[in-house]
């Protein structure tokens, strides 16, 4: 834990009272990238049964935001489930990070955690966890970070469902969560191989930017954490 945390927060109630200070900002901007697949979702024909249950079985607002356009234009059912696949491939890549927090965890307590793994619950906890040891105290960090950003990415995709057309177009709330993400990750930019995945990701990102369904984004982030695993040194044991 790092020399900021006092004493008080190296018990349960003090690691969900961080969680909740650390993960409020983040899910306060997922708010407008919420209402906007909301709002999408119910612009290309979903109920608000199917706008509610899609985000929570899938937990991935980029793939589900390209998922809803690609349907509503007329994709078929391979080229939606594919580009949702591509997408969330960078979940996969999380994982690993995951494993590694709760290695002494059992397995079914490992997968029960992975279902809620998001990109900015992994920002937040690959940059806690770096310092708190503790499996008890990761544990419940996690699980408090998670629990309030899906809840208010339900909550905020369920109003930008009811809202519908009532959501202007032109507010372009769909960048939201990207410019989040993107804010969240310089402050992880401290060492050499985070610059390296940094500037990596950045020119991925630029050389992709024509991709359809909102591809580039995840090819970018894969690349970056691709060119950082190369440059990072061998963990110490």
């Amino acid at each position: 834990m790092s020399a900021a945390t006092d004493a008080s927060e190296r018990s349960d109630a003090g690691a969900a009272r961080l969680a909740s200070r650390d993960v409020a900002p983040v899910a306060a901007g997922l708010v407008p990238f919420a209402v906007a697949i909301g709002a999408a979702s119910a612009a290309n024909g979903l109920s608000f049964v199917e706008a509610v249950l899609t985000p929570a079985m899938l937990l991935a607002g980029s793939a589900q935001l390209a998922a809803v356009d690609l349907w509503g234009s007329g994709g078929g059912l391979v080229l939606v489930a594919g580009t949702a696949i591509v997408i969330n491939l960078r979940l996969a890549l999380y994982s690993a990070g995951l494993r590694r927090w709760f290695e002494a965890a059992p397995r079914w307590q490992q997968l029960l955690l992975a279902c809620t793994l998001i990109d900015q619950s992994f920002l937040l906890c690959e940059e806690r966890f770096a310092t708190a040891r503790d499996l008890r105290w990761r544990r419940t960090y996690y699980v408090t970070v998670s629990a309030w950003l899906v809840a208010v990415f339900l909550l905020s995709q369920a109003i930008g469902h009811v809202a519908g057309s009532g959501v202007p177009d032109g507010l372009g709330l769909h960048l939201a969560g990207p410019l989040v993400f993107a804010g969240m990750l310089a402050r992880t930019v401290r060492r050499g191989h985070h610059l390296v995945a940094a500037v990596v990701a950045g020119a991925v990102l630029v050389a992709t930017a024509g991709l359809p369904g909102g591809l580039a984004l995840p090819v970018a982030a894969i690349a970056g954490v691709v060119a950082a695993s190369a440059r990072s040194p061998e963990p110490r044991p």
